[in-house]
């Protein structure tokens, strides 16, 4: 770019010298002979991106209704984006022409240029949205042995994690948080190439000024090197999850966008990208030789591009997106065992049942009056076990298998006369639970210090926090208005291994402008010519 502000300047006074030294022009007929020239013009593309953030979708056609419509929805960028029309940027063009007179009032001319400039900068809006989440311990610090009676239910009401071997805390929601940029990303740079074949019709042919007319056919040959930070964000679009995405533009009444869905998890959008093909061009010519002499002559000439030609951006193969992704928060759910598999969580066995009772689809307690605790009085605890149906007691609002006469078998295991509670019941609630959900806060984890979605002060100290999510009855029954089971499995996410989900997850809103801009433009330029 400087050193064409350069070459500018200099020709510019190179042709203000020579006019004020003129010598008396001559009249030069070009018939017959042959015209070189060079020469620096100023080059201005004149398509662009129009924004659409100020769009405005209103919940009816004016008309229908009695007074003006309500609005239903706005366009989530600053109106202000109007401002910014991404576009390939005005620069000086280095030109070459060559012509031949084939009569006095009609030559032809090859011509070609040469032009590097930058191409954007398109619009990129994200609104960042996460849940605050605050953690505290769910209970005082309790003796982690395993011992009989009351010490081994408050491990089952306040310890986490697949093995029960984690701390739980329980977390609060702190409602909903809401980061936006509104960033403007170049796209990177062109490199332009016009070879132009020109019809010139001169009108003073033998006077020392001389105009003339054309038009022409041509072809652009071109290049885009993308810049870094569009690759950036083109990685970025790439590792989203995407819910739901609308495509398109709101260009009228009867176009807008289209939305595009996928089963959860969602889909990975395709990459944002820039290209541009090397294409045909028609031009019209207008311009003036002036003669210094009979073999020099400065030249002024305008010239007026179409091209079919354009570098067309693309976000997921259409030109202007809005999606929402799905951002896994910092707080992230587990479940284990689903309502569907026949491999139940709590249905593992214990250590005094053995292969008796793992993975039959029932449950296996000491505890057969279902109050949570073992009472010799009614023979508990005495070696003999109880098998319920898998879930809750259909005829209970509690769901609590509480009477031996209902258990589908009796077995007598010797090796569980030993005073302990026996149990297949892990979360101590009475019930054998299909599933469990269980969360961890992965900024406690090792490794959080890298993370992207982890803060300095989401750093702790301490060791990874297990929590029970919100709303999950995972504690152990304690009346008829909590019921059993767990909470709902959830959907499995990409590269988390175990079904998970972020329970803070807030779907983040991706506006990305893209869009077709021609190569088509004006310019103007002056130069030297010499004829032979």
């Amino acid at each position: 770019m400087t050193t064409a502000r350069r070459i500018g300047k200099a020709l510019a006074v190179g042709v203000a010298c020579g006019l004020v030294a003129l010598i008396p022009a001559l009249a030069e007929d070009t018939k017959g002979k042959w015209q070189f020239g060079f020469g620096l013009s100023y080059f201005a593309t004149t398509d662009y991106i129009r924004s659409n953030s100020d769009i405005a979708i209103a919940t009816s056609v004016a008309g229908d209704t009695s007074g003006l419509p309500s609005v239903g929805s706005v366009d989530d960028r600053p109106d202000e984006n109007m401002l910014n029309e991404p576009t390939i940027a005005d620069d000086f063009r280095l030109d070459f022409n060559a012509s031949y007179g084939l009569t006095r009032w009609l030559a032809l001319e090859v011509a070609a240029g040469y032009m590097k400039s930058s191409v954007g900068d398109i619009e990129y809006y994200v609104d960042d949205r996460k849940k605050f989440i605050g953690t505290g311990a769910a209970a005082s610090p309790i003796d982690v042995d395993l011992r009989p009676g009351q010490n081994e239910v408050n491990l089952r009401n306040n310890f986490c994690g697949e093995t029960r071997d984690k701390i739980c805390y329980g977390y609060t929601d702190g409602g909903d948080q809401s980061i936006k940029s509104n960033l403007f990303i170049p796209v990177g740079e062109i490199t332009e190439i016009p070879v132009m074949l020109s019809a010139l019709v001169r009108f003073r042919p033998e006077s020392p000024l001389d105009p003339y007319i054309g038009l022409g056919i041509g072809y652009i040959y071109t290049d885009l090197a993308l810049g870094d930070e569009f690759q950036t964000r083109s990685d970025e679009v790439t590792s989203l999850h995407v819910a739901v995405e609308s495509r398109g533009e709101y260009t009228s009444q009867n176009s807008r966008p289209s939305d595009k869905t996928a089963p959860p998890p969602g889909f990975t959008p395709a990459p944002l990208t820039a290209e541009v093909s090397s294409g045909f061009e028609y031009h019209i010519v207008g311009g003036v030789d002036y003669y210094l002499s009979d073999r020099v002559s400065m030249y002024v000439d305008a010239r007026y591009l179409w091209s079919d030609t354009a570098v067309d951006i693309t976000i997921d193969d259409a030109h202007q997106v809005r999606m929402g992704a799905l951002d896994l928060g910092k707080l992230q759910t587990f479940s284990v065992g689903s309502a569907a598999s026949p491999s139940l969580w709590e249905d593992q066995g214990f250590g005094n049942c053995g292969s008796l009772c793992a993975s039959d689809g029932l449950f296996a307690t000491e505890d057969g009056n279902g109050n949570g605790t073992i009472d010799p009085g009614f023979g508990e605890g005495a070696g003999n076990l109880y098998f319920f149906p898998a879930g809750p007691n259909p005829n209970r609002t509690d769901g609590f298998w509480d009477d031996p006469a209902l258990a589908v078998r009796v077995e007598s295991c010797p090796a569980c006369n030993n005073g302990a509670f026996d149990t297949e019941d892990v979360n101590g609630n009475r019930i054998m639970d299909r599933y469990l959900l269980w969360g961890v806060d992965v900024c406690t984890q090792t490794g959080a210090a890298s993370n992207p979605i982890c803060t300095p002060e989401d750093l702790s100290p301490l060791s990874t926090q297990h929590v029970w999510p919100a709303g999950c009855s995972i504690n152990p029954v304690a009346s008829p208005s909590v019921v059993g089971e767990g909470c709902p499995p959830t959907p499995a996410a990409s590269g988390l291994g175990a079904a998970a989900t972020g329970v803070d997850d807030q779907a983040d809103i991706y506006l990305i402008q893209g869009g077709k801009i021609s190569l088509g433009g004006f310019s103007l330029g002056v130069g030297v010519k010499f004829t032979f």
